[in-house]
């Protein structure tokens, strides 16, 4: 509850600000390539989820797992769709959905604002149980074979039993004083779940027992105002496979860490971002909070290129295909990006901001604010 009354306190400040002229306003739309240079995508299928979402509430996030894609609105329903945007079930939670959609061992996970953690049947979307926390949910659960792994607004992490949803173990994170609006997601590494807090650390815990097993820093609360010592870590985390973890955080640093056996700083660099990172065989792409797109190499965090005609527009986390990278903002557009060397290649317009994105079935799904969801052939014509 802490961090979510001093979240107030950073919109007031926000508000105060709007009439400064300095503001800094979206980029307009950059130039493109001639016609005949532009890659061009082909809308497929589209079909709306429940009644969207707000735009003051943190997004949920897609999942997929198999053959479908699982998608979830902020009036509570939650949606299996299968590779022809085909709704497969629909089921009403009565739940403001909040962070995202877990999907794996033939469950379907969904958190909400209300502190509620709901399991559904991920075949015909029964719910089989639900549980209530003690704060609300911003980030999407984890799962094992046996737990289902929250991490709540009050810096709580629940262990539950994926049978009956039970708690099993809590373990604590601190909380800021003041901090963004979310959490970056567990992520599950073998017998480990990894998660965050706000002071800027990874914790590695056992996931049958929650008992901690080491912990890092990633990025460090510097400065003299409670503004400038904000390093949340909210972009999701990206496990390569070779065991390198790389975590991204607001006002912080990029980390490339091995941690096959207890975690090593391979490099960092200066970077403030709160959306997922994304990887090619090569690189790491992030998206900062001046929404400019930035490639790292994996081996040195060096810049490979810095695309920053984007700026300001409110850009989505970007995903990788085919030697492309995509990107959504929040007038709506969708921009292709060259992942060698960061030139614009296209961009085509959805209905709606665009909160998220995936790659499933080699195609590019959308997901908007207005409950859109769309999918795009990836059978690019020059």
């Amino acid at each position: 509850m802490m961090k979510r009354l001093s979240l107030m306190s950073l919109v007031l400040a926000m508000v105060a600000c709007s009439s400064n002229p300095n503001e800094h306003k979206p980029s307009p739309l950059p130039a493109l390539p001639t016609k005949a240079e532009q890659v061009q995508l082909n809308k497929q299928h589209a079909l709306f989820v429940g009644k969207g979402l707000k735009v003051d509430e943190v997004a949920p996030h897609l999942a997929t797992q198999n053959d479908k894609v699982y998608a979830a609105s902020h009036d509570g329903m939650v949606m299996a769709i299968d590779v022809n945007a085909k709704a497969i079930w629909q089921q009403p939670t009565q739940q403001t959905i909040t962070g995202g959609v877990s999907a794996a061992y033939g469950r379907v996970v969904v958190a909400s604002a209300s502190a509620e953690v709901i399991l559904l049947d991920a075949t015909t979307g029964q719910i089989q149980w639900r549980k209530t926390l003690l704060s609300p949910i911003l980030a999407a659960p984890a799962q094992t074979s046996e737990r289902i792994v929250v991490q709540s607004n009050d810096g709580k992490v629940y262990g539950l039993d994926a049978k009956t949803g039970d708690t099993v173990w809590v373990f604590d994170t601190p909380v800021a004083a003041l901090s963004l609006r979310g959490y970056t997601s567990p992520l599950v590494v073998d017998d480990l779940v990894l998660v965050s807090n706000a002071l800027g650390k990874i914790v590695a815990l056992d996931a049958q027992t929650g008992i901690g097993q080491w912990e890092t820093r990633v990025a460090s609360p510097d400065g003299r105002s409670e503004l400038e010592r904000m390093v949340d870590i909210d972009g999701n985390m990206l496990l390569s496979a070779d065991k390198t973890l790389y975590v991204g955080s607001y006002q912080g640093q990029l980390i490339a860490l091995d941690i096959k056996t207890k975690p090593q700083i391979k490099w960092q660099q200066a970077l403030s971002s709160y959306q997922a990172l994304s990887e090619s065989q090569s690189a790491v792409y992030a998206v900062d909070a001046n929404s400019y797109v930035i490639a790292f190499d994996k081996q040195t965090g060096k810049v490979i290129w810095k695309q920053q005609d984007l700026a300001w527009r409110g850009l989505s986390r970007a995903v990788t295909l085919d030697e492309r990278l995509f990107v959504g903002d929040k007038d709506g557009y969708v921009h292709i990006i060259a992942q060698e060397n960061g030139k614009l290649l296209g961009r085509f317009k959805v209905k709606g901001a665009v909160v998220d994105l995936a790659i499933f079935n080699q195609q590019l799904w959308v997901y908007t604010q207005k409950g859109q969801l769309s999918v795009w052939s990836l059978s690019i014509k020059p």
